[in-house]
C-alpha cells in the first residue's frame, strides 16, 4: 500500500485550479488485494472491509489482505456483489448463479450447508437487503429469494399470477423493504410497480410510468430513494418527502450509498459527491477513471472500487495538495504566510504564488527583479498590500506590481519582525534594521546564522554550531548557549518566542527545547513522541507549536504538561513527509514541501479513530480452534498454540501495538507490533490468554480472552505419579536396607575386629597384672622364711598357690560370675591378712539377691583398688586396727561394689608419698583405668570408678565404688 496523488476538478471552480489534489491510499495487488477490478466494498460488523474483485475475495484488516479461493471453500473467482447481515454473515454473490456466505471464519456453499442447498438460482443475486424483522431478501432478474428470520426459504417466480423483473429493493425508514418490479407483459409501457413486504405479503404500493430503471440507478435507504426518470435523478427526501431533480452526468455509471445525506454518482470519468441536504455536487473524485462502487467505512474513509486499477481510500481529512508547475516542473515550497484570504507560497526561481481561499484559485505572481535564480525562504506580511519575500539575493519588497531590492549579495535565511524592525539572519551576518526605509542596518551578529529573533530586549541567534543570546547593549555581550546546555550545541533551524515568555527552538538532530530565563525547560524528542529529531520548521499558533521534520508534522500542545505530541505522516494521507515549511489556523494546516503545498484538517484525521480487536484464527499442532473457543483442550502432545488477530483500524495504517497476557504462565503484560503470537512446550494446567490493542492514535480496543487447558502426559497422572512414587519409595527402601546391611555387615566387621584387639588388649593388660602380684606374693614367702617361721610359710604357700590357680582360671575368661569374684577376693585378701600378720579384718556382704543371680563381671577389676586400700591406706596406720570392707548391691539396674577402708586416706597418703612405692601405685592404677576404658568401648557399657577420703564423724579412711552393668553384650 502506497499513497498516491490523483488530480480531481470541483465542477464549480475555475480551471486555474488545475494543480489541486487530493491524495489517496491506493491498493492493488502488489499490497495483496486478489485482483484490480473492485465491484463491491462492504465492511462487517467485526471492522474487516470486503472487496469482491473478478478474480476472487478479500479481506481487509487495514494493513493485510486475507484472500478466499477454492481451497477455502469459495469455488467462484468473480464475484460481483456482497452483502453484510445482522448476524454478521458476508453473503458472497460470484458472477455464476451461486451464492455463499463467510460466518465464523469459513466459506459457506450449497456443498457443506443445507441452507445454501435450499437455493434454486436460475441467474446472479445482484442485490440483498433485510427488513427490520431479520428477512433477507435476495435479488435475481426474474426471481425473489427471501429467508426468513427463522431460516425458511421462500421463492417467488411470479407476482399476483405475473411474471416480473426485479429492478432493485432498499429498506425505508420504517425498517420494511421496498421492492421496484417490472411486470414483463408491460415493459413496452415502462410500467414499474413499488411493493412493500410487510405481514409476510408482497403489499402494492404505486404504479410508476416511464421510468428507464435499472440496477445502477436505484438506490432505496432510510434518507433518500433515488430513481431514474430519463435523463434526470428525481429524488425523494425519505425525512421531508421533498423530491427535486438533478441531471444524470454524461457516461454514467452507478450510485453508491454513502450515508443518509449523500451519494456518490460515479461515471467512467470520475465520481461526484452529492449533498441531500444542499442539493447540489459539493466535490468530485479520481478524474479518468472508471469507479463501480463508493463506500464509507466507520472512520470516515471513503473508498472507491475501480475497474482495472484497484481500491483507493480518501482519509477523512481528504488532504488536498496544491503542486506548483513551472514550465512543467513541480516546484518546492519553502515558505507560507497568510494575508487575509490568500495565502502565499514562496518557492525556487524566486517564484510566488497566490491562493485565494475563497475560491480556491491559484495563480502565480509576476515579481520584477533583474534575477531569477534562488529560492524563496522568508515571507512576512507588512500590510494588506506589502509583502516581504527573503530571498538568495537579499531582501524584496513587493506592493502590487512594484518591487524593490534591499541588501543585494545577501542570502536571507530568515526574517523576524519586532515592533517597527525586522531581524535578518543571513549567510554573512545578523543585523536589524527599520521597516519603513531598509537604509541601516544595525550589525548584531557578525557572522553566518540560520535563524534569528527578538524578545525581552535579547536577540536569540541560531548558528550551525549552536544557540547564542545577545544582550541589546554596546558591547553585545554574548552567552554561547551550546557550551552550557549539550542539546543546543547543534544546528538550530528555527526559533519561536512564545507569548507567556518561552522560547523554543528546533534543532536538526536534539529534537525541540523549551528556554526560561535561558535554562532549558523542556527538551522533546522522539522519546516523547516526535517523528524524528530531524526538525525543518516550527510553527506557533494559538498555544499550538507545529513542528516539521523529514518525517512528518508534530503538533505539540505545550500549554497542557505532559505535552500531547499528535503526529502527521503518509499514513494520514501526506504526499510527502519532508516539511519545508508550516502554516497553520486552527485545525487548518498548509505544509510546504519539496512538491508543492499540502492542506489538511488535523481535527478530523484525529476525530474519528476506532480499533476492534478481533481473533483471525487460533491453530495448535493438531487442530485448528477458531470453531471451538470455548472448549480448547490441548492434548499432552500438542506442544505448539498460536493466535492469529487483527487490530482493525483502517486509518492507523497498520501502526498498532497489541498487548497480551498469558495467565497461568505469568501475569506479565507483553507488547508485540505482529499480528500473531505463538507458544511452545506450555506445561500442563489452565490458561487465560488476555489481549488488548491501541492504535497509532491512543485508542485502545475492545479486550479478549481465550481460556483452554493443557492436558497431563500419561507420567503426569495422578495415579501414575503415585504408583511411581510408591515404586521409587520401595526401590529406594530396598536400596536403603541393602546400603544398611551392607553398613552394618561392614560394621560388624570392623566391630567384631576391634573387640578382638581389645580382647587382646585385656589380656595384655591382665598379663601385666599377674607377676604384679605374684611379684608381691614371693615377697611375702620371702620375708616368712628370713623370719624362720617354717610352719606359716607354709601355709602361706599353700594359700598362695590355691590363689594362683585362681587367678589362671579367671585370667582366661572375659567374665566371671560374682560368687567366682567373691571365693577370689576372699582368697586374696586371706593371704594378704597372713602376709601382714593380720594388721587388718576385712568383710565381703552381699545378699542373696547378687549371688543368686546370673550377674557376671570382668575379673581382677577390684583386686588392684583392694590392694591400694591395704598398701597405701592400711600399712600406713600407726595405731590401730585397720579394717577392709567390700560390699555387693544391685541398685537401678546396675552392679555396685563399694570398697572402704579405715586407713589414712588419700590425703595423708600423698603427703607419704615420698616414703612408699609411688610407681608401683601410679601404674595399677593406670592399667585399672586402661581396662574400665576398653571394656566401655568394646561392650558399650558404662563402667565407672570413682575414689574418695571418707570424712565422716568417728570415721575416716577411703572409700571406692565401681558401678558396673548387670548384663555385657556377646556373653
Amino acid at each position: 500500500m502506497k499513497p498516491v496523488i490523483v488530480v480531481f476538478f470541483f465542477l464549480t471552480i475555475s480551471t486555474q485550479n488545475k494543480a489541486q489534489e487530493y491524495n489517496y491510499f491506493h491498493y492493488d495487488i502488489k499490497d495483496g488485494l486478489s485482483g484490480i477490478d473492485i465491484y463491491s466494498i462492504v465492511q462487517d460488523k467485526d471492522g474487516f472491509l470486503w472487496f469482491a474483485t473478478e478474480t476472487g475475495l478479500s479481506r481487509f484488516d487495514g494493513s493485510h489482505f486475507k484472500n478466499y479461493a477454492a481451497n477455502e471453500g469459495l469455488n467462484e473467482n468473480e464475484i460481483i456483489n456482497l452483502f453484510v447481515d445482522s448476524k454478521n454473515r458476508v453473503w458472497v454473490f460470484p458472477f455464476k448463479n451461486s451464492i455463499y456466505y463467510y460466518y465464523n471464519g469459513r466459506i459457506h456453499n450449497a456443498s457443506n450447508d443445507s441452507l445454501l442447498n435450499k437455493f434454486h438460482l436460475k441467474n446472479e443475486i445482484f442485490k440483498a437487503c433485510e427488513d427490520k424483522n431479520g428477512n433477507i431478501f435476495f435479488l435475481e432478474a426474474d426471481r425473489l429469494h427471501i429467508l426468513l428470520k427463522n431460516s425458511q426459504l421462500i421463492e417467488k417466480d411470479k407476482l399476483n399470477g405475473k411474471d416480473f423483473y426485479n429492478n432493485g429493493c432498499g429498506i425505508q425508514p420504517d425498517g420494511n423493504c421496498n421492492f421496484f418490479i417490472s411486470i414483463k407483459e408491460d415493459i413496452s409501457n415502462h410500467r414499474i410497480e413499488s411493493y412493500e413486504y410487510k405481514n409476510s405479503q408482497m403489499v402494492f404500493k404505486a404504479v410508476l410510468q416511464d421510468y428507464d430503471l435499472n440496477r445502477n440507478a436505484l438506490e432505496i435507504n432510510a434518507g433518500y430513494t433515488l430513481i431514474r426518470n430519463a435523463d434526470h435523478f428525481e429524488i425523494f427526501n425519505q425525512k421531508n418527502w421533498q423530491k427535486f431533480k438533478i441531471k444524470v452526468p454524461d457516461h454514467f455509471h452507478s450510485v453508491s450509498y454513502i450515508d443518509d445525506s449523500s451519494f456518490i454518482v460515479s461515471t467512467s470519468e470520475k465520481a461526484f459527491l452529492f449533498s441531500i441536504t444542499n442539493k447540489q455536487i459539493i466535490d468530485s473524485f479520481l478524474i479518468h477513471k472508471t469507479v463501480n462502487k463508493c463506500f464509507k467505512d466507520n472512520e470516515g474513509n471513503l473508498w472507491f472500487a475501480t475497474m482495472a486499477q484497484g481500491a483507493f481510500r480518501l482519509p477523512p481529512a481528504k488532504v488536498l495538495v496544491y503542486t506548483l508547475e513551472n514550465d512543467f516542473n513541480t516546484m518546492p515550497v519553502y515558505a507560507l504566510t497568510r494575508n487575509g484570504d490568500h495565502l502565499y507560497m514562496g518557492s525556487g526561481k524566486i517564484l510566488l504564488w497566490d491562493l485565494y481561499l475563497k475560491k480556491n484559485t491559484l495563480n502565480q505572481l509576476k515579481i520584477k527583479t533583474d534575477y531569477n535564480t534562488g529560492r524563496i525562504s522568508a515571507i512576512e506580511s507588512i500590510d494588506n498590500k506589502t509583502l516581504l519575500l527573503g530571498c538568495d539575493n537579499g531582501i524584496l519588497k513587493i506592493n502590487g506590481t512594484h518591487t524593490l531590492n534591499y541588501f543585494r549579495r545577501t542570502s536571507v535565511k530568515s526574517m523576524f519582525i519586532h515592533n517597527d524592525s525586522i531581524i535578518i539572519a543571513s549567510d554573512r551576518n545578523v543585523f536589524e534594521t527599520s521597516l519603513q526605509n531598509f537604509k541601516y542596518a544595525n550589525i548584531i551578529w557578525n557572522s553566518r546564522a540560520t535563524c534569528a529573533c527578538k524578545f525581552n530586549n535579547q536577540y536569540y541567534i541560531g548558528t550551525l554550531n549552536s544557540l547564542l543570546v545577545i544582550e541589546n547593549n554596546l558591547k553585545h555581550t554574548t552567552t554561547d548557549l551550546g557550551n552550557i546546555f549539550p542539546a543546543l550545541k547543534k544546528k538550530i533551524v528555527a526559533i519561536v518566542p512564545a507569548p507567556n515568555g518561552d522560547i523554543w527552538i528546533a534543532t536538526a538532530s536534539n529534537g525541540v527545547v523549551c528556554l526560561r530565563n535561558n535554562k532549558i525547560l523542556y527538551h522533546i524528542t522522539t522519546k516523547n513522541g516526535l517523528t524524528s529529531n530531524t526538525c525543518r520548521c516550527l510553527y506557533l499558533a494559538q498555544n499550538v507549536l507545529w513542528l516539521g521534520t523529514d518525517k512528518g508534522i508534530c503538533k505539540i500542545d505545550f500549554m497542557h504538561y505532559p505535552f500531547t505530541v499528535s503526529r502527521f505522516t503518509a499514513a494520514e494521507g501526506l504526499d510527502c513527509e519532508i516539511i519545508n515549511c508550516i502554516y497553520a489556523e486552527g485545525d487548518s494546516v498548509f505544509a510546504g514541501t519539496p512538491f508543492g503545498v499540502t492542506l489538511f484538517n488535523a481535527g478530523k484525521i484525529q476525530n474519528k479513530s476506532v480499533c476492534e480487536l478481533r481473533l483471525v484464527n487460533i491453530q495448535s499442532k493438531n487442530n485448528n480452534w477458531y470453531y471451538k473457543q470455548d472448549n480448547i483442550h490441548l492434548t499432552s502432545n500438542d506442544n505448539f498454540l498460536q493466535f492469529n488477530y487483527a487490530g482493525i483500524s483502517l486509518v492507523s495504517t497498520g501502526d498498532i501495538t497489541y498487548y497480551y497476557q498469558l495467565k497461568g504462565l505469568d501475569n506479565i503484560w507483553q507488547s508485540t507490533k505482529q499480528n500473531s503470537v505463538e507458544f511452545e512446550s506450555l506445561p500442563p494446567g489452565d490458561y487465560t490468554f488476555n489481549m488488548y490493542a491501541i492504535n497509532k492514535y491512543g485508542t485502545k480496543s475492545n479486550s479478549i480472552s481465550v481460556t483452554f487447558t493443557k492436558a497431563k502426559t500419561f507420567w503426569q497422572l495422578l495415579w501414575v505419579q503415585g504408583i511411581l512414587i510408591i515404586f521409587a519409595i520401595l526401590l529406594i527402601g530396598l536400596l536403603f536396607r541393602m546400603k544398611i546391611k551392607s553398613i552394618k555387615k561392614n560394621a560388624s566387621e570392623k566391630l567384631l575386629r576391634e573387640k578382638r584387639m581389645y580382647e587382646l588388649e585385656q589380656m595384655a593388660l591382665r598379663s601385666q597384672m599377674n607377676p604384679h602380684f605374684i611379684f608381691n606374693s614371693l615377697n611375702s614367702i620371702q620375708q616368712y622364711i628370713f623370719s624362720g617361721n617354717a610352719v606359716e610359710a607354709n601355709q602361706f604357700i599353700t594359700n598362695f598357690s590355691l590363689l594362683i590357680r585362681q587367678t589362671f582360671y579367671i585370667s582366661g575368661k572375659k567374665f566371671i560370675t560374682l560368687t567366682e569374684e567373691i571365693n577370689y577376693l576372699n582368697s586374696y585378701l586371706t593371704l594378704e591378712q597372713a602376709k601382714y600378720e593380720n594388721i587388718f579384718d576385712f568383710q565381703i556382704l552381699y545378699n542373696d539377691e547378687v549371688i543368686s543371680g546370673d550377674i557376671v563381671m570382668p575379673p581382677l577389676l577390684l583386686q588392684p583398688y583392694i590392694e591400694n586400700s591395704i598398701r597405701h591406706g592400711i600399712l600406713n596406720m600407726k595405731e590401730g586396727c585397720g579394717s577392709i570392707s567390700v560390699y555387693f548391691k544391685v541398685k537401678e539396674s546396675c552392679l555396685i561394689c563399694i570398697i572402704e577402708d579405715n586407713g589414712i586416706g588419700r590425703e595423708n597418703a600423698v603427703k607419704l608419698k615420698g616414703n612408699t612405692n609411688s610407681d608401683h601405685q601410679s601404674k595399677g592404677m593406670e592399667l585399672v583405668e586402661k581396662r574400665i576404658e576398653s571394656l566401655n568401648s568394646i561392650y558399650n557399657v558404662s563402667i565407672v570408678a570413682s575414689i574418695q577420703d571418707i570424712m565422716e564423724e568417728n570415721k575416716k579412711g577411703t572409700r571406692v565404688t565401681v558401678k558396673l552393668p548387670l548384663s555385657y553384650d556377646e556373653y
